[in-house]
C-alpha cells in the first residue's frame, strides 16, 4: 500500500471508530484507566485533606520539596507531578487496557459482540507480554523527550534550532508511536509473545506506517491546546486562578481517554484490514 492508500485507510478507520463512541461497552477499558488517573489527580489536588495528608504530605515533600506543600505551589507543580505518575500508569495499566480495547474493537469490527469481562481477563493474562512489548516505545519516547528538552533548555527557545527542537518534541513521539502502533494487535490477535511481536513489527511498517503516522498526528491536534495551557500552570496561578490548573489536568485526562479510544479503535481496524493473516479470522 502506498502513502495515499494508507492515509485514506486511516481516515476511514477514524470515521468508523468515531461512530462507535456512543457504544458504552467499548469504553470499559478506558474507564478503568481513567478512574486510576482521576484518583491520582484527586490525591494531588486534595493532599491536605486529613484522610490522605498523612501519606501525601511526606510523599510530596520527598518528590518535590517542602515548598510544594504551601498553597498554591502544589497547583503550579500539579501538571508535572501528575505526568510523572501517569507515565508509570500508562506503561503498566495503560498497556494492559490497550490490549483489552484491541480485543474488543476487533470483535466489534468483525461483526461480533464485544464482552468487556472476557477482554479484560484475556489482557490481564497476557499483561506481561503487553507491557514488555510496549516498553521500548515508552522508553524511547521518554528518552527522546528528555534529550530534546535538555537541548532546548541549553540552547533556548529562539531561532531556527529552537523551533526545530520544539517541533521534534511534538513530532518525535508520534513517529515512534507509528513504529509500535500495531504491537498490541500482534500480542492479542496473533497471540504472540513480547519478543515475537517486536520481531514482527517490521512486517507492519510496509502496509501501516503512514497510516499510523496519520492516526498519530490527527488526535494530537486535539490535545495540543490543553498541553499548552497545562505548561502555563504557573502563569494561571500567578493570575489568581490556581484551581483552574486542577480542572485543566482533569480535562486533559478525559480528553486523552477519548483520543486513546479513537487511536486504539482506528489502529485495530487498520491492522485487520491491511496486515492481519487470514488464519486470524479476518479477510480484508
Amino acid at each position: 500500500m502506498n502513502l495515499f492508500e494508507q492515509v485514506a485507510l486511516a481516515i476511514q478507520a477514524m470515521l468508523r471508530t468515531l461512530r462507535l463512541f456512543p457504544k458504552p461497552v467499548l469504553w470499559v477499558p478506558w474507564l478503568v484507566l481513567g478512574s486510576v488517573q482521576l484518583a491520582i489527580v484527586a490525591l494531588l489536588w486534595g493532599f491536605a485533606h486529613p484522610a490522605v495528608s498523612w501519606f501525601m504530605a511526606p510523599l510530596l515533600t520527598r518528590v518535590a520539596g517542602a515548598e510544594v506543600l504551601r498553597y498554591p505551589n502544589l497547583m503550579s507543580a500539579m501538571p508535572d507531578l501528575f505526568s510523572r505518575v501517569d507515565l508509570a500508569i500508562g506503561t503498566l495499566l495503560g498497556s494492559v487496557m490497550i490490549g483489552a480495547a484491541t480485543v474488543m474493537f476487533a470483535e466489534q469490527f468483525r461483526g461480533g459482540r464485544p464482552r468487556a469481562g472476557v477482554a479484560l481477563r484475556e489482557a490481564l493474562r497476557r499483561g506481561g507480554s503487553l507491557i514488555l512489548a510496549q516498553l521500548p516505545f515508552n522508553v524511547a519516547v521518554v528518552g527522546l523527550s528528555t534529550l530534546l528538552d535538555g537541548w532546548l533548555l541549553r540552547r533556548g527557545g529562539g531561532g531556527l534550532t529552537g523551533r526545530l527542537l520544539e517541533f521534534g518534541l511534538i513530532a518525535g513521539p508520534v513517529v515512534i508511536q507509528s513504529l509500535f502502533l500495531y504491537v498490541a494487535a500482534l500480542v492479542m490477535i496473533e497471540r504472540r509473545s513480547a519478543l515475537s511481536a517486536l520481531a514482527a513489527l517490521p512486517r507492519t511498517w510496509a502496509r501501516g506506517f503512514w497510516a499510523g503516522l496519520a492516526l498519530g498526528f490527527t488526535p494530537l491536534v486535539l490535545l495540543l491546546p490543553l498541553h499548552a495551557l497545562s505548561d502555563r500552570a504557573a502563569l494561571l496561578v500567578n493570575r489568581g486562578d490556581p484551581e483552574l490548573v486542577g480542572w485543566l489536568v482533569t480535562l486533559e485526562v478525559v480528553a486523552s481517554l477519548g483520543v486513546w479510544f479513537l487511536l486504539a479503535g482506528s489502529a485495530t481496524l487498520v491492522y485487520l484490514g491491511a496486515m492481519a493473516n487470514p488464519d486470524d479470522g479476518w479477510a480484508p
